[in-house]
């Protein structure tokens, strides 16, 4: 067998396990093959994953690497990351003992509605028949390890139980579900018993887990430059880290200081309700699409960015309220607006931000922007904020320096790169810092989160460590790259911006391997984590 049909067979197989193993995350990422399953959490589940990773790492570090074509060797890279990362995790923060919030199901729920697959009211009917027996053994889990619970991570899963049974109600109640399904009686009575599971969970965090919870939130420093090297390829000294963001903090506090006072256009109005938003959303997406073709910074790919409404009731906990779905095959993303959206909706400058996130600015972009290859399991799974996250930070603030944005559009960007640098500061300090749980909470309220929206930010940087750091430097990074790069003769900015884009969602590091070299690679990492140099100004 050639190296390069070993290796087809070898992804084949990791499609397959991997997939199966985590059925949540295959359908966040447009993969509905095992979306009837919840996530196994049993010894013996966990012990033949083990096993296979391991197999799975000796099998790939023996491939060789030279004999493989670019795409098989980027597939190759990001399956032994994966793998390196899952294998790590589990010996040394085991989530089953840890973390009750990955044991509720509604991400996975209301993933699968958006995504509404073939067969998704039987996949609906096996997850919310599942969780009563699921929830049952998550307690049995936890139960025994509740020291090495974080405090923090209890309340944030004990508030999401609970708002987790209103949704499930909502959901199975919902006249968009009757539109989608046959038999929805039989739906809301699984959903009764999965919401009342729910509550009982919740209950049994309250009093069972979290009087022995105490362990710390944060990984520590070690763990987290692991998870900057092996999830995000970003091999990086924290203090040098440490002094970039605080640096990043003094500048977009200057920038905000500096910054017109923000005055909308005449034709500008902030929607009253569900219909207005979504048209105004579609009015967005467009006029940024025009834009950004009349600007000429980017190549546009041909598929399609729909606005549309979604379920009716609102999100479960820890969703942003605005969800992109890829239908892959399709060839088309989408944007899901709630019908239940709460009035008055979001102003116009602040849709652009959303747009710049998830749609022509962001995550739809990056997509479809390589075509077929690009799209692989691998890619997709990968789960790097250091170019998606970058990207639209620096796309979003590349366009607000020119001319044609409005003081309201450039107030926008510079507010949510405010919040990006101080959820960076924060996953620095939790988990490299000595800064607690409590303290990250007291940060992120000072800065204007409520209370709710703290909670479960901050239980979102414990869970996932250094991604709010590697989206600040990602942002970096690709200034950086293109700072360099601006001073060679015949430097082409829209040439730029679409070879940064072409591989899809992977490593920002790794596009710059690939798509230009390794010396540019290694060479913004100096840039950006040593040294002096201003952040403030895309141009400079």
């Amino acid at each position: 067998m050639s190296e390069t049909a070993a290796f087809d067979a070898l992804a084949a197989e990791f499609f397959s396990v991997w997939l199966r193993f985590h059925p949540d995350r295959a359908v966040a990422a447009g993969v509905a093959d095992h979306a009837d399953r919840l996530p196994a959490q049993a010894d013996d589940d966990f012990g033949a994953l083990a096993s296979w990773l391991e197999s799975l790492i000796v099998a790939l570090q023996e491939m060789d690497f030279a004999s493989l074509d670019d795409p098989r060797r980027i597939d190759l890279e990001l399956m032994l990351a994966l793998a390196m990362v899952e294998h790590r995790e589990a010996h040394v923060r085991d989530w089953r003992h840890r973390d009750p919030l990955r044991f509720l199901p509604m991400a996975e729920i209301h993933r699968l509605t958006l995504l509404n697959p073939e067969g998704m009211r039987e996949s609906l009917a096996a997850l919310l028949a599942g969780v009563p027996g699921h929830l049952r053994r998550a307690s049995g889990q936890l139960r025994p390890t509740a020291a090495l619970v974080p405090p923090v991570l209890v309340a944030a899963a004990s508030a999401a139980a609970r708002d987790g049974r209103r949704y499930l109600r909502e959901l199975t109640s919902s006249r968009w579900l009757s539109d989608q399904c046959w038999g929805t009686g039989e739906l809301k009575t699984l959903g009764e018993a999965a919401g009342a599971a729910l509550a009982s969970f919740a209950d049994a965090l309250d009093a069972e887990i979290a009087p022995s919870a105490a362990a710390e939130a944060g990984c520590g420093a070690g763990h987290l430059s692991f998870l900057l090297a092996h999830r995000h390829l970003l091999r990086v000294d924290l203090d040098a880290c440490r002094a970039l963001v605080a640096r990043a903090e003094v500048e977009t506090a200057a920038a905000l200081g500096d910054a017109p006072e923000p005055r909308p256009a005449a034709t500008e109005s902030t929607p009253t309700n569900a219909a207005e938003t979504r048209d105004q959303f579609v009015h967005v997406c467009q006029s940024l699409a025009d834009r950004l073709g009349r600007d000429g910074q980017v190549s546009l790919h041909q598929m399609p960015l729909r606005v549309v409404g979604g379920p009716v009731c609102p999100r479960p906990r820890h969703l942003g309220r605005v969800d992109y779905v890829p239908d892959l095959l399709g060839g088309r993303g989408f944007l899901y607006l709630p019908d239940g959206e709460e009035s008055p909706g979001p102003t116009p400058a602040q849709m652009l931000i959303r747009c710049f996130t998830e749609g022509w600015g962001g995550t739809h972009l990056l997509t479809f922007a390589g075509g077929m290859p690009a799209r692989s399991v691998p890619r997709r799974l990968a789960g790097d904020s250091s170019l998606n996250g970058g990207w639209s930070l620096y796309f979003a603030e590349h366009l607000a320096a020119r001319s044609g944005a409005s003081a309201d559009e450039r107030c926008a960007v510079l507010l949510g790169r405010r919040r990006a640098v101080v959820a960076a500061a924060v996953d620095l300090g939790l988990h490299a810092g000595g800064l607690s749980a409590e303290q990250a909470i007291d940060r992120l309220r000072a800065e204007g989160w409520d209370a709710s929206a703290a909670l479960d930010d901050i239980a979102t940087i414990v869970q996932h460590p250094g991604d709010a750091l590697a989206r600040v430097l990602g942002w970096q990074l690709i200034r950086a790259a293109r700072n360099r790069l601006a001073g060679q003769e015949g430097f082409d900015e829209r040439r730029f911006h679409d070879r940064l884009l072409t591989l899809g969602p992977v490593p920002l590091t790794m596009a710059l391997r690939y798509n230009f070299d390794a010396d540019l690679a290694a060479g913004v990492i100096e840039d950006v984590c040593g040294g002096e140099r201003s952040m403030d100004g895309a141009e400079d």
